[in-house]
């Protein structure tokens, strides 16, 4: 319980109908509403404006609190403005690093998510908070709680807070030590220097004296060799001395929530407390039903049911986000049921005998095999004709990917630079065998492993270059315009990890380091915009489910596959790989598409999400194996989802 000091004669009895009980620290009290629960009241300099006070302050009555102590109220008595917030009984952060020692392991990353989620919900809903400190942390009984929301903003409402400071050095962000006005990315600096002294018990930046700290803010690197491996990298990020260089709220409380839910975090939270004013349960002291993203806005997915409910998809934005942004105080998404699809069983048999082939085919299936490249001379390049059960020859050496209504082709010659010093695509028409080409790249470089966009519109292809480890990027082909773009970016992973579109028309890719296997997500100028590296390794292009809700990996430690939802980034399901040597991808929404070994063959089989497998839909001779070491296979094939059955 923190320290309630009596009242002495130059302290009030009662602010605006608060009976003050206690006093907290410098004009802060232990109040008491006509027959309401304790609550703090806050006074502030009688110099602030009180129209301007009132403004600024106003709003904040409204906003969800999430991990932060409660707005409850704001005014004026006796000529000083007052907020009024709800009342966390516990220690501080500050007081029990002196009392109990630092913080390791699980409580500390449970200090960091609690202290982001606040900070998260509190910029999106367009504030600051300016002032985020050890002793602005309160270690509640339901988790850690971020307190004084609203003072800074309050004390900037008015020209007199030019001179006013508001923070503690040790824990300020260089760019307030210059003068200017407090920012979300300022929030980024106080939280990282925050959760350094929870793990260390000093500022990351300590001098010695407070001219001595405020100099290596400004000028020196922080120390952080006491900070654990796993939260070192976006500690660091977030002290960085450039405010446009640190990550968003967002993106570091999905890397944190990444961490959580590949982490051991013990006994479960205490029970919540009860909830005031309507708002939705908040996340305790390790809570999984944990603020997730999409973009940067922010979903609380309040209990266990709701966590894994699939969350509902919305329209893609112009900014790439995957799901548009919730408004100012929004509780979190709607939860939409998906009817649970059925799988056909097969009505007809089409054979290729010269691949040994023989698919199992039902007319409603989303799915089909699309095309297939013989591994023999002449490597010949088969496609499916639209609306038959023939494939027609297309082309020699070339990696087919047919149009999601499957009129056009795509075409990756697999021989490279054979008339030119260029690579290029080719486009061909199924039912004519027209073509044109568009140049990609230039050697030494290549592009391969062609992707359509869902609407048909646009060919992705990945950037390799050959002898190197990693991929150069990626080329957007617009198929109507006959033009392609280069995208060069930085990726960490292997040069044969392919670039795929996701659900909101940016693109994904595989990232490996030596170490961690996860997801990277860029925008279309090549920038990472979201990062998911706890989630294992996506294979190959087919990771996003027909809606864009899910998403599939082979799970962090290889022992099964991973259905993510591709909002939260929260698991979903861990499906047994039980004799699965290749995941294709989607059948539809609750049914994958692998391969198996089966005797001496291979079967594609449409599995659900518990291993059990619904329907072959092809039967491929030859198996794929250490002792076979692919030696029967006869092609590569190609399976595509179709726009319409």
């Amino acid at each position: 319980m923190p320290d309630v000091a009596p009242i002495g004669p130059g302290d009030p009895g009662s602010v605006d109908g608060y009976e003050i009980a206690g006093r907290l620290g410098e004009a802060v009290y232990l109040g008491r509403p006509p027959g309401g629960d304790r609550v703090v009241v806050r006074l502030l300099p009688a110099d602030l404006d009180p129209g301007r006070f009132l403004a600024a302050t106003g709003p904040l009555r409204e906003i969800s609190a999430f991990c932060t102590a409660e707005i409850l109220d704001t005014g004026v008595a006796d000529g000083r403005p007052y907020i009024v917030s709800e009342y966390i009984d516990g220690p501080s952060l500050k007081e029990a690093v002196a009392s109990s020692g630092t913080l390791r392991g699980p409580a500390l990353h449970r200090l960091a998510v609690g202290m982001m989620t606040a900070l998260v919900a509190v910029h999106q809903a367009g504030m600051t908070h300016g002032d985020i400190r050890p002793d602005n942390v309160v270690l509640g009984p339901d988790g850690p709680r971020v307190i004084n929301f609203g003072v800074a903003r309050a004390l900037s409402s008015t020209d007199a807070a030019d001179t006013r400071s508001v923070g503690v050095p040790a824990f300020t962000a260089p760019e307030l030590l210059r003068g200017e006005a407090p920012a979300p990315a300022a929030d980024l600096f106080g939280w990282a220097a925050t959760l350094a002294f929870a793990a260390t018990g000093r500022s990351p930046f300590d001098g010695g004296s407070m001219a001595g700290t405020v100099n290596r803010i400004l000028n020196d690197e922080p120390d952080l060799e006491a900070v654990e491996d796993d939260l070192r990298g976006v500690v660091a990020a977030c002290l960085s001395k450039d405010p446009h260089a640190r990550p968003t709220a967002s993106d570091v409380l999905l890397k944190l929530v990444g961490e959580l839910l590949t982490t051991d975090l013990g006994p479960p939270p205490a029970a919540p407390r009860p909830v005031r004013r309507g708002r939705p349960l908040l996340l305790g002291a390790g809570a999984v039903a944990v603020a997730l993203l999409s973009g940067s806005a922010v979903y609380l997915l309040t209990s266990p049911s709701a966590a894994s409910a699939p969350a509902a998809a919305g329209t893609p934005s112009p900014a790439g986000e995957l799901l548009p942004a919730a408004a100012p105080g929004a509780t979190g998404p709607e939860i939409v049921l998906s009817p649970l699809e059925e799988v056909e069983k097969a009505s007809k048999d089409i054979v290729l005998p010269e691949v040994g082939i023989t698919l199992h085919e039902h007319p409603k299936d989303p799915v089909r095999l699309s095309g297939y490249m013989w591994v023999k001379e002449p490597f010949n390049t088969y496609v499916r004709e639209r609306g038959k059960d023939s494939y027609r020859q297309v082309d020699n050496l070339t990696s087919p990917a047919l149009s999601p209504d499957e009129e056009l082709v795509a075409l990756s010659p697999g021989l490279k630079f054979t008339q030119s010093d260029t690579d290029y695509l080719k486009i061909t028409k199924v039912s004519t065998g027209e073509s044109f080409t568009v140049p990609t790249v230039k050697k030494p470089f290549e592009s391969a492993f062609p992707v359509w966009s869902k609407d048909g519109s646009k060919v992705l292809l990945t950037v390799i270059q050959k002898d190197k480890p990693v991929s150069g990027g990626f080329v957007i082909v617009d198929v109507a315009a006959k033009k392609s773009t280069l995208v060069v970016t930085e990726v960490v992973g292997s040069s044969t990890a392919p670039f795929t579109f996701a659900p909101d028309g940016t693109v994904a890719r595989r990232f490996f380091d030596g170490k961690t296997p996860g997801a990277d997500f860029y925008n279309l100028q090549g920038q990472i915009v979201r990062t998911m590296r706890w989630v294992g390794t996506p294979r190959g292009t087919d990771w996003f489910s027909p809606s864009g809700r899910l998403f599939t990996t082979i799970c962090p430690k290889e022992k099964g596959i991973c259905v993510w939802d591709t909002v939260t980034g929260n698991r979903r399901h861990t499906v047994p790989d039980d004799g699965v040597t290749e995941l294709i991808g989607w059948f539809n929404e609750n049914h994958l598409l692998v391969v198996k070994n089966v005797g001496k063959n291979r079967q594609a089989q449409v599995i659900d999400f518990v291993g059990g497998t619904h329907r072959v839909l092809a039967d491929i001779k030859g198996r794929v194996d250490e002792k076979a070491k692919g030696k029967d296979i006869t092609a590569v094939l190609s399976f595509t989802r179709r726009s319409a059955p």
